[in-house]
């Protein structure tokens, strides 16, 4: 949503959500075509500790912390900081880097840098992250690494989009489930190009929110621990560019979030 991480919290409680999600840091070199985040800096972080405590907003995820070949993890620090002095619960990483053991090895480290802080990781696997484009290769990659702090994080747009389906996650550990987001999107007229660069990158920006599109969300959130956290992570440019404002965006998604979870069984 095109607002500030001040406004954003005060959207959250108004449409009485628990947390948010916050830029803590943007890699210098973004993908092409991405929006520009937001940012929590360390200049805002006495407003932002006093709007958490005034409204009872908690931050959930920091975002974001991309592992590619050439990452210098302590480079990193200083966000991670930064987000457990906002009293956040987890940072976000995505492993870009094809060498298997050095990404493994990357993110190991990442987790460790993570830990100094109270932070847990949520590893996100996309279909354009070279390292770990799956939730198989996920789910492979944290039990590999073997960090209690290291779990993944399920976006049912990435699960959709590379190949995958709610009953993947049916009997996984959940100790290796760190969140879910909830988000929907249409069905592609070519399936084919599902991964296709420029589609998919658009697509991550410009989302349904859910129960506007054909993802199956109701089975998702079935085959999900039932302590699992939920994020409502619906970007989209085009309400944006249509003049709706931040809060009616925010109330339609997280409507929308509220009533896949009942039809669910789960009444949030």
């Amino acid at each position: 949503m095109q607002c500030s991480p001040l406004e954003l919290v005060a959207i959250a409680a108004e449409v009485r959500c628990d947390g948010v999600c916050v830029f803590v840091q943007v890699p210098a070199k973004p993908g092409a075509g991405r929006p520009a985040f937001p940012v929590v800096t360390q200049a805002m972080l006495p407003a932002m500790r006093a709007r958490l405590r005034d409204t009872g907003i908690k931050v959930t995820n920091l975002e974001y912390f991309p592992l590619t070949p050439d990452v210098a993890l302590q480079e990193y620090r200083a966000a991670l900081e930064l987000g457990a002095a906002l009293g956040a619960q987890r940072a976000v990483t995505h492993l870009h880097d094809t060498d298997g053991r050095r990404g493994i090895d990357s993110l190991a480290r990442f987790a460790d840098l993570a830990a100094e802080y109270g932070l847990a990781v949520g590893l996100e696997f996309v279909g354009l992250s070279a390292g770990c484009p799956s939730l198989a290769r996920a789910l492979q990659l944290v039990r590999y690494v073997g960090r209690d702090n290291l779990a993944v994080g399920v976006d049912p747009l990435h699960l959709q989009r590379t190949g995958g389906a709610p009953v993947d996650l049916a009997g996984v550990d959940p100790r290796l489930l760190s969140y879910a987001q909830l988000c929907d999107g249409p069905v592609l007229a070519d399936p084919g190009q599902a991964l296709e660069t420029a589609r998919y990158v658009a697509e991550v920006f410009d989302r349904l929110s859910p129960g506007e599109g054909v993802f199956p969300l109701r089975e998702l959130v079935q085959v999900l621990p039932p302590d699992l956290p939920f994020d409502v992570e619906v970007p989209a440019l085009r309400l944006s560019e249509s003049g709706i404002s931040p809060v009616e965006h925010a109330r339609r998604a997280v409507m929308g979030a509220r009533q896949v979870l009942a039809t669910a069984g789960l009444g949030i």
